[in-house]
Protein backbone atom coordinates (compact mmCIF):
# COMPACT_ATOMS: atom_id res chain seq x y z
CA UNK A 1 0.00 0.00 0.00
CA UNK A 2 1.01 3.41 -0.63
CA UNK A 3 1.58 6.19 1.99
CA UNK A 4 2.90 8.75 0.06
CA UNK A 5 0.07 11.24 -0.88
CA UNK A 6 1.18 12.60 -4.41
CA UNK A 7 2.37 8.95 -6.11
CA UNK A 8 -1.17 7.84 -4.26
CA UNK A 9 -2.67 10.49 -6.14
CA UNK A 10 -0.85 9.43 -9.67
CA UNK A 11 -1.95 6.15 -9.31
CA UNK A 12 -5.70 6.86 -8.74
CA UNK A 13 -5.37 9.23 -11.92
CA UNK A 14 -3.92 6.68 -13.94
CA UNK A 15 -6.10 3.49 -12.85
CA UNK A 16 -9.46 6.31 -13.39
CA UNK A 17 -7.83 6.58 -16.76
CA UNK A 18 -7.75 2.59 -17.20
CA UNK A 19 -11.02 1.98 -16.02
CA UNK A 20 -12.80 5.03 -18.11
CA UNK A 21 -10.46 3.44 -21.34
CA UNK A 22 -12.29 0.22 -20.24
CA UNK A 23 -15.66 1.29 -20.39
CA UNK A 24 -15.47 3.35 -23.22
CA UNK A 25 -13.04 1.37 -25.76
CA UNK A 26 -15.55 -1.03 -27.02
CA UNK A 27 -17.63 2.13 -28.44
CA UNK A 28 -14.76 4.48 -29.51
CA UNK A 29 -13.22 1.57 -31.78
CA UNK A 30 -16.50 -1.06 -32.31
CA UNK A 31 -14.76 -2.16 -35.56
CA UNK A 32 -11.18 -3.46 -33.81
CA UNK A 33 -10.68 -7.08 -34.35
CA UNK A 34 -11.45 -9.54 -32.32
CA UNK A 35 -8.10 -10.21 -30.91
CA UNK A 36 -7.12 -6.64 -30.58
CA UNK A 37 -10.61 -6.46 -28.03
CA UNK A 38 -9.16 -9.45 -25.92
CA UNK A 39 -5.27 -7.96 -25.91
CA UNK A 40 -6.22 -4.46 -25.06
CA UNK A 41 -8.69 -5.58 -22.09
CA UNK A 42 -6.36 -8.36 -20.66
CA UNK A 43 -3.25 -5.23 -20.89
CA UNK A 44 -5.98 -2.96 -18.87
CA UNK A 45 -6.67 -5.50 -16.63
CA UNK A 46 -3.25 -6.26 -15.52
CA UNK A 47 -2.56 -2.71 -15.39
CA UNK A 48 -5.69 -1.65 -13.23
CA UNK A 49 -4.72 -4.90 -11.05
CA UNK A 50 -1.06 -3.69 -10.49
CA UNK A 51 -2.39 -0.30 -9.40
CA UNK A 52 -4.95 -2.00 -7.17
CA UNK A 53 -2.25 -3.45 -5.65
CA UNK A 54 0.11 -0.56 -5.34
CA UNK A 55 -2.76 1.44 -3.58
CA UNK A 56 -5.02 -0.57 -1.40
CA UNK A 57 -3.38 -4.54 -1.41
CA UNK A 58 -5.81 -7.48 -2.30
CA UNK A 59 -8.47 -6.78 -3.60
CA UNK A 60 -9.99 -9.22 -1.65
CA UNK A 61 -9.12 -7.57 1.95
CA UNK A 62 -7.87 -3.62 0.52
CA UNK A 63 -7.18 -0.90 3.11
CA UNK A 64 -8.21 2.43 1.95
CA UNK A 65 -6.49 5.78 3.21
CA UNK A 66 -7.84 8.77 4.70
CA UNK A 67 -4.91 11.33 3.91
CA UNK A 68 -6.85 13.71 1.92
CA UNK A 69 -10.72 14.67 1.63
CA UNK A 70 -12.43 12.77 -0.65
CA UNK A 71 -9.45 10.31 -1.25
CA UNK A 72 -11.40 7.68 0.57
CA UNK A 73 -14.30 7.49 -2.04
CA UNK A 74 -11.97 7.78 -5.14
CA UNK A 75 -10.52 4.44 -3.88
CA UNK A 76 -13.79 2.28 -2.97
CA UNK A 77 -14.47 3.57 -6.89
CA UNK A 78 -11.64 2.11 -7.93
CA UNK A 79 -11.80 -1.05 -6.24
CA UNK A 80 -15.34 -1.40 -7.17
CA UNK A 81 -14.37 -0.86 -10.71
CA UNK A 82 -11.86 -3.67 -10.58
CA UNK A 83 -14.68 -6.03 -9.14
CA UNK A 84 -16.15 -4.77 -12.23
CA UNK A 85 -13.72 -5.21 -14.97
CA UNK A 86 -12.89 -8.85 -13.15
CA UNK A 87 -16.07 -9.25 -13.89
CA UNK A 88 -16.58 -8.48 -17.88
CA UNK A 89 -13.16 -10.83 -18.18
CA UNK A 90 -14.93 -13.97 -16.86
CA UNK A 91 -17.76 -13.33 -18.81
CA UNK A 92 -15.34 -12.51 -21.92
CA UNK A 93 -13.65 -16.10 -21.57
CA UNK A 94 -17.25 -17.69 -21.32
CA UNK A 95 -18.39 -15.53 -24.65
CA UNK A 96 -14.81 -16.84 -26.45
CA UNK A 97 -15.61 -20.72 -25.50
CA UNK A 98 -18.55 -20.23 -27.11
CA UNK A 99 -17.18 -18.54 -30.33
CA UNK A 100 -14.63 -20.72 -30.63
CA UNK A 101 -17.21 -24.15 -30.13
CA UNK A 102 -19.29 -22.26 -32.98
CA UNK A 103 -22.60 -22.44 -31.25
CA UNK A 104 -25.03 -20.43 -32.64
CA UNK A 105 -26.75 -17.82 -31.08
CA UNK A 106 -29.88 -19.24 -30.06
CA UNK A 107 -27.87 -22.00 -27.79
CA UNK A 108 -26.15 -19.74 -25.51
CA UNK A 109 -28.36 -20.18 -22.79
CA UNK A 110 -26.34 -21.52 -20.47
CA UNK A 111 -23.18 -19.03 -20.81
CA UNK A 112 -25.77 -16.18 -20.40
CA UNK A 113 -26.63 -17.74 -16.75
CA UNK A 114 -22.80 -17.92 -16.45
CA UNK A 115 -22.56 -14.42 -17.07
CA UNK A 116 -25.63 -13.51 -14.85
CA UNK A 117 -23.76 -15.64 -11.93
CA UNK A 118 -20.54 -13.78 -12.33
CA UNK A 119 -22.38 -10.23 -12.19
CA UNK A 120 -24.60 -11.61 -9.52
CA UNK A 121 -21.12 -12.71 -7.23
CA UNK A 122 -19.42 -9.12 -8.30
CA UNK A 123 -22.40 -7.49 -6.97
CA UNK A 124 -22.10 -9.09 -3.84
CA UNK A 125 -18.09 -9.35 -3.61
CA UNK A 126 -18.81 -5.27 -3.79
CA UNK A 127 -20.96 -4.84 -1.08
CA UNK A 128 -18.69 -7.04 0.69
CA UNK A 129 -15.01 -6.88 -0.01
CA UNK A 130 -15.65 -2.18 -1.04
CA UNK A 131 -18.48 -1.13 1.34
CA UNK A 132 -17.38 -3.67 4.26
CA UNK A 133 -20.94 -4.72 4.64
CA UNK A 134 -21.82 -8.34 5.68
CA UNK A 135 -23.77 -10.37 3.54
CA UNK A 136 -24.55 -13.24 5.23
CA UNK A 137 -28.11 -11.42 6.43
CA UNK A 138 -28.59 -10.70 2.88
CA UNK A 139 -27.96 -13.74 1.55
CA UNK A 140 -30.56 -15.48 4.37
CA UNK A 141 -33.34 -13.10 3.44
CA UNK A 142 -32.72 -13.74 -0.70
CA UNK A 143 -32.96 -17.25 -0.19
CA UNK A 144 -36.54 -16.58 1.44
CA UNK A 145 -37.33 -14.72 -1.55
CA UNK A 146 -35.58 -16.71 -4.09
CA UNK A 147 -37.90 -19.88 -2.34
CA UNK A 148 -41.53 -17.63 -2.62
CA UNK A 149 -40.25 -16.41 -6.20
CA UNK A 150 -39.55 -20.35 -7.43
CA UNK A 151 -43.09 -21.27 -5.98
CA UNK A 152 -44.56 -18.34 -7.90
CA UNK A 153 -43.18 -19.59 -11.13
CA UNK A 154 -42.67 -23.06 -11.22
CA UNK A 155 -43.76 -22.97 -14.65
CA UNK A 156 -41.58 -20.41 -15.79
CA UNK A 157 -38.69 -21.64 -14.11
CA UNK A 158 -39.54 -25.22 -15.41
CA UNK A 159 -38.85 -23.75 -18.86
CA UNK A 160 -35.79 -21.80 -18.10
CA UNK A 161 -34.10 -24.69 -16.48
CA UNK A 162 -35.24 -27.10 -19.37
CA UNK A 163 -33.68 -24.74 -21.87
CA UNK A 164 -30.54 -25.10 -20.13
CA UNK A 165 -30.35 -28.56 -20.42
CA UNK A 166 -31.75 -28.45 -24.06
CA UNK A 167 -28.35 -25.69 -24.03
CA UNK A 168 -25.62 -27.98 -22.35
CA UNK A 169 -27.22 -31.63 -24.43
CA UNK A 170 -27.65 -29.42 -27.34
CA UNK A 171 -30.27 -32.37 -29.41
CA UNK A 172 -30.89 -29.72 -31.80
CA UNK A 173 -29.89 -25.97 -33.51
CA UNK A 174 -31.61 -23.65 -35.20
CA UNK A 175 -32.20 -24.41 -38.86
CA UNK A 176 -32.26 -28.09 -37.83
CA UNK A 177 -35.35 -30.06 -39.43
CA UNK A 178 -36.81 -31.96 -35.95
CA UNK A 179 -40.04 -33.89 -34.80
CA UNK A 180 -41.60 -33.57 -31.88
CA UNK A 181 -44.03 -36.11 -30.24
CA UNK A 182 -47.39 -34.92 -30.77
CA UNK A 183 -46.87 -34.31 -34.40
CA UNK A 184 -45.31 -31.32 -34.59
CA UNK A 185 -42.55 -30.91 -37.28
CA UNK A 186 -40.80 -28.28 -39.15
CA UNK A 187 -37.26 -26.68 -38.80
CA UNK A 188 -36.04 -24.84 -35.78
CA UNK A 189 -36.18 -21.35 -36.17
CA UNK A 190 -34.86 -20.03 -32.34
CA UNK A 191 -34.63 -21.43 -28.77
CA UNK A 192 -35.37 -18.69 -26.15
CA UNK A 193 -34.80 -18.94 -22.36
CA UNK A 194 -38.72 -20.14 -22.16
CA UNK A 195 -39.23 -21.99 -25.57
CA UNK A 196 -38.17 -23.07 -28.43
CA UNK A 197 -39.94 -21.76 -32.17
CA UNK A 198 -40.55 -24.34 -34.77
CA UNK A 199 -41.31 -23.41 -38.27
CA UNK A 200 -44.17 -26.01 -39.30
CA UNK A 201 -44.75 -26.96 -43.00
CA UNK A 202 -48.07 -26.04 -42.84
CA UNK A 203 -46.52 -21.99 -42.67
CA UNK A 204 -47.00 -21.33 -39.24
CA UNK A 205 -44.90 -21.10 -35.97
CA UNK A 206 -45.11 -23.69 -33.15
CA UNK A 207 -43.83 -22.29 -30.02
CA UNK A 208 -43.18 -25.13 -27.72
CA UNK A 209 -41.93 -24.65 -24.05
CA UNK A 210 -38.72 -25.63 -23.52
CA UNK A 211 -39.92 -28.17 -20.59
CA UNK A 212 -41.75 -29.66 -23.03
CA UNK A 213 -39.47 -30.31 -25.49
CA UNK A 214 -37.38 -31.96 -22.65
CA UNK A 215 -39.52 -34.58 -21.79
CA UNK A 216 -41.08 -35.44 -25.12
CA UNK A 217 -39.60 -37.36 -28.10
CA UNK A 218 -37.46 -35.89 -30.94
CA UNK A 219 -36.45 -36.75 -33.78
CA UNK A 220 -33.74 -34.66 -35.40
CA UNK A 221 -34.39 -35.34 -39.25
CA UNK A 222 -30.78 -32.83 -40.00
CA UNK A 223 -28.54 -35.48 -37.80
CA UNK A 224 -26.10 -36.77 -38.71
CA UNK A 225 -27.01 -35.77 -42.33
CA UNK A 226 -30.10 -34.21 -44.15
CA UNK A 227 -30.91 -37.18 -45.89
CA UNK A 228 -33.74 -38.93 -44.72
CA UNK A 229 -35.05 -42.38 -45.16
CA UNK A 230 -38.58 -43.26 -46.03
CA UNK A 231 -40.36 -46.91 -45.61
CA UNK A 232 -43.89 -48.39 -47.42
CA UNK A 233 -45.25 -51.49 -46.47
CA UNK A 234 -46.78 -53.14 -49.30
CA UNK A 235 -48.90 -56.64 -49.07
CA UNK A 236 -49.21 -58.86 -52.05
CA UNK A 237 -50.80 -62.07 -53.33
CA UNK A 238 -49.11 -65.05 -51.22
CA UNK A 239 -49.30 -66.88 -54.23
CA UNK A 240 -46.68 -64.82 -56.14
CA UNK A 241 -43.21 -66.35 -55.73
CA UNK A 242 -41.37 -63.80 -52.97
CA UNK A 243 -38.33 -63.37 -55.52
CA UNK A 244 -40.47 -62.02 -58.35
CA UNK A 245 -42.30 -59.53 -56.57
CA UNK A 246 -38.95 -58.50 -54.52
CA UNK A 247 -37.58 -57.83 -58.04
CA UNK A 248 -40.06 -56.11 -59.16
CA UNK A 249 -40.73 -53.84 -56.01
CA UNK A 250 -36.90 -53.26 -56.33
CA UNK A 251 -37.31 -51.78 -60.33
CA UNK A 252 -40.44 -49.96 -59.00
CA UNK A 253 -38.14 -47.98 -56.78
CA UNK A 254 -35.16 -47.42 -59.20
CA UNK A 255 -37.59 -46.49 -61.32
CA UNK A 256 -38.17 -43.49 -59.02
CA UNK A 257 -36.30 -40.11 -59.84
CA UNK A 258 -36.55 -38.69 -56.41
CA UNK A 259 -34.81 -41.55 -54.01
CA UNK A 260 -30.99 -41.66 -53.56
CA UNK A 261 -29.08 -44.09 -55.36
CA UNK A 262 -26.70 -44.47 -52.25
CA UNK A 263 -27.79 -46.45 -49.83
CA UNK A 264 -29.23 -48.83 -52.54
CA UNK A 265 -33.33 -49.16 -51.88
CA UNK A 266 -34.18 -51.93 -50.18
CA UNK A 267 -37.19 -54.76 -50.09
CA UNK A 268 -37.70 -56.75 -47.18
CA UNK A 269 -40.47 -59.48 -46.64
CA UNK A 270 -41.65 -59.32 -43.26
CA UNK A 271 -44.87 -60.98 -43.26
CA UNK A 272 -46.23 -64.16 -44.80
CA UNK A 273 -50.50 -64.80 -43.71
CA UNK A 274 -53.34 -66.14 -46.01
CA UNK A 275 -54.70 -63.39 -47.10
CA UNK A 276 -51.04 -61.41 -48.89
CA UNK A 277 -47.29 -61.42 -47.87
CA UNK A 278 -46.35 -58.14 -46.58
CA UNK A 279 -43.39 -56.53 -48.21
CA UNK A 280 -41.77 -53.73 -47.12
CA UNK A 281 -39.79 -51.05 -49.22
CA UNK A 282 -37.12 -48.87 -48.04
CA UNK A 283 -35.14 -45.77 -49.96
CA UNK A 284 -33.87 -42.61 -49.31
CA UNK A 285 -34.13 -39.17 -50.12
CA UNK A 286 -31.95 -35.92 -49.92
CA UNK A 287 -33.86 -34.18 -47.67
CA UNK A 288 -37.57 -34.04 -46.07
CA UNK A 289 -38.59 -31.24 -48.15
CA UNK A 290 -39.10 -33.76 -51.04
CA UNK A 291 -40.63 -36.70 -48.99
CA UNK A 292 -44.24 -36.82 -49.92
CA UNK A 293 -43.04 -36.25 -53.86
CA UNK A 294 -40.63 -39.03 -53.28
CA UNK A 295 -43.51 -41.42 -51.61
CA UNK A 296 -46.06 -40.56 -54.72
CA UNK A 297 -43.55 -41.14 -57.42
CA UNK A 298 -42.20 -44.88 -55.62
CA UNK A 299 -46.18 -45.16 -54.98
CA UNK A 300 -46.73 -44.74 -59.07
CA UNK A 301 -43.63 -46.39 -60.11
CA UNK A 302 -44.33 -49.56 -57.80
CA UNK A 303 -47.95 -50.04 -59.02
CA UNK A 304 -46.94 -49.99 -62.48
CA UNK A 305 -44.26 -52.26 -62.14
CA UNK A 306 -46.75 -54.60 -60.39
CA UNK A 307 -49.39 -54.41 -62.87
CA UNK A 308 -47.05 -55.23 -66.14
CA UNK A 309 -46.05 -58.40 -64.06
CA UNK A 310 -49.09 -59.68 -63.25
CA UNK A 311 -48.67 -59.13 -59.26
CA UNK A 312 -52.10 -58.01 -57.53
CA UNK A 313 -52.15 -56.54 -54.51
CA UNK A 314 -53.46 -58.37 -51.42
CA UNK A 315 -57.65 -57.48 -49.77
CA UNK A 316 -56.82 -58.23 -45.66
CA UNK A 317 -59.40 -61.09 -44.64
CA UNK A 318 -60.03 -62.59 -48.35
CA UNK A 319 -58.52 -65.39 -49.48
CA UNK A 320 -55.69 -65.08 -52.50
CA UNK A 321 -57.04 -63.73 -56.00
CA UNK A 322 -54.77 -66.49 -57.74
CA UNK A 323 -51.93 -65.92 -60.27
CA UNK A 324 -52.93 -62.77 -62.61
CA UNK A 325 -51.14 -62.59 -66.20
CA UNK A 326 -49.23 -59.66 -66.94
CA UNK A 327 -49.82 -57.68 -70.17
CA UNK A 328 -49.23 -58.86 -73.28
CA UNK A 329 -47.62 -57.10 -75.70
CA UNK A 330 -50.96 -56.12 -77.68
CA UNK A 331 -51.82 -54.88 -73.89
CA UNK A 332 -49.07 -52.46 -73.45
CA UNK A 333 -49.15 -51.32 -77.45
CA UNK A 334 -52.69 -50.61 -76.42
CA UNK A 335 -51.71 -48.02 -73.96
CA UNK A 336 -48.74 -46.83 -75.68
CA UNK A 337 -48.77 -43.23 -76.39
CA UNK A 338 -46.78 -43.81 -79.60
CA UNK A 339 -48.77 -47.06 -80.90
CA UNK A 340 -52.32 -46.39 -79.20
CA UNK A 341 -53.41 -44.96 -82.09
CA UNK A 342 -53.43 -47.89 -84.40
CA UNK A 343 -56.92 -49.50 -84.56
CA UNK A 344 -56.91 -53.64 -83.07
CA UNK A 345 -56.02 -55.12 -86.21
CA UNK A 346 -53.04 -52.94 -86.66
CA UNK A 347 -51.65 -53.39 -82.93
CA UNK A 348 -51.81 -57.09 -83.40
CA UNK A 349 -50.27 -57.94 -86.95
CA UNK A 350 -47.66 -55.44 -85.13
CA UNK A 351 -47.16 -57.46 -82.06
CA UNK A 352 -46.27 -60.49 -83.86
CA UNK A 353 -43.59 -59.23 -85.05
CA UNK A 354 -41.53 -58.26 -81.66
CA UNK A 355 -39.17 -60.73 -80.50
CA UNK A 356 -38.90 -60.94 -76.79
CA UNK A 357 -35.01 -59.96 -75.17
CA UNK A 358 -33.93 -60.23 -71.88
CA UNK A 359 -31.24 -58.14 -70.14
CA UNK A 360 -29.10 -58.35 -67.08
CA UNK A 361 -28.36 -54.91 -65.21
CA UNK A 362 -25.71 -52.92 -67.01
CA UNK A 363 -26.10 -54.14 -70.29
CA UNK A 364 -26.77 -51.77 -72.97
CA UNK A 365 -29.70 -51.50 -75.49
CA UNK A 366 -27.80 -48.96 -77.51
CA UNK A 367 -25.27 -46.25 -77.20
CA UNK A 368 -25.23 -42.74 -78.08
CA UNK A 369 -24.01 -42.13 -81.80
CA UNK A 370 -25.53 -45.55 -82.62
CA UNK A 371 -27.65 -45.90 -85.59
CA UNK A 372 -30.98 -47.05 -84.50
CA UNK A 373 -32.63 -50.79 -85.58
CA UNK A 374 -35.30 -51.66 -83.33
CA UNK A 375 -38.27 -50.47 -81.40
CA UNK A 376 -38.25 -51.29 -78.18
CA UNK A 377 -41.00 -51.63 -75.94
CA UNK A 378 -40.36 -52.33 -72.06
CA UNK A 379 -42.06 -55.29 -70.33
CA UNK A 380 -39.61 -55.25 -67.13
CA UNK A 381 -37.73 -53.74 -65.54
CA UNK A 382 -35.59 -50.41 -65.71
CA UNK A 383 -34.01 -48.78 -68.45
CA UNK A 384 -31.75 -45.60 -67.99
CA UNK A 385 -31.45 -43.40 -70.54
CA UNK A 386 -28.42 -41.01 -69.93
CA UNK A 387 -26.53 -38.25 -72.11
CA UNK A 388 -22.89 -37.67 -72.38
CA UNK A 389 -22.15 -34.68 -70.41
CA UNK A 390 -19.21 -32.63 -68.92
CA UNK A 391 -18.62 -34.05 -66.08
CA UNK A 392 -19.97 -37.50 -66.70
CA UNK A 393 -22.95 -39.47 -67.88
CA UNK A 394 -25.82 -36.62 -66.69
CA UNK A 395 -29.04 -38.75 -66.53
CA UNK A 396 -32.21 -37.91 -68.86
CA UNK A 397 -35.04 -40.38 -68.11
CA UNK A 398 -35.88 -43.92 -66.30
CA UNK A 399 -38.09 -45.78 -68.67
CA UNK A 400 -40.76 -48.21 -66.97
CA UNK A 401 -42.90 -51.18 -68.39
CA UNK A 402 -44.75 -50.28 -71.10
CA UNK A 403 -42.85 -47.15 -72.44
CA UNK A 404 -41.24 -47.79 -75.96
CA UNK A 405 -38.41 -45.90 -77.01
CA UNK A 406 -37.10 -45.90 -81.00
CA UNK A 407 -39.60 -45.78 -82.70
CA UNK A 408 -38.47 -42.14 -83.77
CA UNK A 409 -35.27 -42.53 -84.34
CA UNK A 410 -36.11 -45.49 -86.91
CA UNK A 411 -38.74 -42.73 -88.84
CA UNK A 412 -35.93 -40.08 -89.16
CA UNK A 413 -32.85 -42.46 -89.22
CA UNK A 414 -30.85 -40.07 -86.87
CA UNK A 415 -28.11 -41.55 -84.56
CA UNK A 416 -29.23 -41.99 -80.89
CA UNK A 417 -27.66 -38.85 -78.71
CA UNK A 418 -28.33 -41.28 -75.64
CA UNK A 419 -27.07 -44.29 -74.16
CA UNK A 420 -30.06 -47.31 -72.73
CA UNK A 421 -28.91 -49.16 -70.26
CA UNK A 422 -30.78 -51.77 -68.12
CA UNK A 423 -30.43 -50.36 -64.65
CA UNK A 424 -32.19 -53.78 -63.15
CA UNK A 425 -32.42 -57.13 -64.69
CA UNK A 426 -35.29 -56.16 -68.00
CA UNK A 427 -37.69 -57.89 -69.66
CA UNK A 428 -38.51 -55.99 -73.41
CA UNK A 429 -39.96 -56.55 -76.98
CA UNK A 430 -38.03 -55.32 -79.83
CA UNK A 431 -38.80 -55.17 -83.86
CA UNK A 432 -36.11 -54.64 -86.16
CA UNK A 433 -36.91 -52.38 -89.93
CA UNK A 434 -37.00 -56.09 -91.65
CA UNK A 435 -40.26 -56.84 -89.10
CA UNK A 436 -42.08 -53.11 -89.78
CA UNK A 437 -41.58 -54.20 -93.38
CA UNK A 438 -43.18 -57.84 -92.99
CA UNK A 439 -46.10 -56.48 -90.77
CA UNK A 440 -47.15 -54.38 -93.34
CA UNK A 441 -46.97 -56.87 -95.92
CA UNK A 442 -49.23 -58.54 -93.47
CA UNK A 443 -51.54 -55.83 -93.20
CA UNK A 444 -51.03 -53.11 -95.95
CA UNK A 445 -53.01 -50.70 -94.12
CA UNK A 446 -50.47 -50.87 -91.37
CA UNK A 447 -48.64 -48.19 -93.43
CA UNK A 448 -51.86 -46.26 -92.70
CA UNK A 449 -51.63 -46.11 -89.02
CA UNK A 450 -48.09 -45.74 -88.89
CA UNK A 451 -48.46 -42.40 -91.20
CA UNK A 452 -51.04 -41.28 -88.48
CA UNK A 453 -48.46 -41.81 -85.96
CA UNK A 454 -45.27 -39.97 -87.37
CA UNK A 455 -48.34 -37.01 -87.64
CA UNK A 456 -47.95 -37.06 -83.84
CA UNK A 457 -44.11 -37.02 -84.45
CA UNK A 458 -43.65 -33.81 -82.62
CA UNK A 459 -45.10 -34.97 -79.00
CA UNK A 460 -43.54 -37.76 -79.09
CA UNK A 461 -40.11 -36.97 -79.94
CA UNK A 462 -40.38 -34.71 -76.67
CA UNK A 463 -40.96 -38.26 -74.77
CA UNK A 464 -38.46 -40.34 -76.74
CA UNK A 465 -35.57 -39.66 -74.71
CA UNK A 466 -32.76 -41.38 -77.03
CA UNK A 467 -34.51 -39.62 -80.24
CA UNK A 468 -31.73 -36.90 -81.54
CA UNK A 469 -32.87 -33.31 -79.62
CA UNK A 470 -32.42 -31.54 -83.27
CA UNK A 471 -35.81 -33.09 -84.57
CA UNK A 472 -38.28 -31.00 -81.65
CA UNK A 473 -37.32 -28.48 -84.97
CA UNK A 474 -39.13 -31.01 -87.55
CA UNK A 475 -42.70 -30.60 -89.03
CA UNK A 476 -45.56 -33.48 -88.47
CA UNK A 477 -45.07 -33.12 -92.20
CA UNK A 478 -41.90 -33.70 -92.73
CA UNK A 479 -41.86 -36.89 -90.09
CA UNK A 480 -44.99 -38.51 -92.03
CA UNK A 481 -42.99 -37.98 -95.55
CA UNK A 482 -39.93 -39.73 -94.02
CA UNK A 483 -42.32 -42.57 -92.55
CA UNK A 484 -43.71 -42.63 -95.67
CA UNK A 485 -40.13 -43.00 -98.00
CA UNK A 486 -38.72 -45.72 -94.98
CA UNK A 487 -42.13 -47.45 -95.92
CA UNK A 488 -41.70 -47.80 -99.34
CA UNK A 489 -38.02 -48.61 -99.11
CA UNK A 490 -38.93 -51.47 -96.75
CA UNK A 491 -41.73 -52.40 -98.69
CA UNK A 492 -40.06 -52.84 -101.49
CA UNK A 493 -36.72 -54.59 -100.44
Amino acid sequence: MITDGKTALLHLVLATLLLVFAMLAGRLRPRWPLWVHITSRAVVFIGLTFLVQRLLGSPLAPRYSALYSGMDVWEHVIEAGWWILAARAGVMLIRLLVVLEHRPRETQIVSDLMAGGIYLFTLLAIVNFVFAVPIAGLLATSGVIAIVLGLALQNTLADVFSGIAVGIERPYKAGDLIWVEGNIEGHVVQVTWRSTHIATFQSTIAIVPNSVMAKAKLINRSLPEPARGDTIEIRLDATVAPELCMATLVAGVRAAMLPLAAPAPSVDLTGLHGDGAVYEVGYSVASSAVLDKARTEVLAQVHRHLRHAGIALSVPGAASLGVTKGLTVVDMLAESDLFGILDAEGRQSLASRFEEVRLESGAALFYEGDTPKYIFLVASGVVEITRKGPSGPHLIHRMSPGESLGAIGLITGSPYTATAKALTPVRLFRMDKASVAAAIADAPHLEVGLAALAEQGRAALARDAAADQRQHSEAPAELGSKLRSLLKVLASG
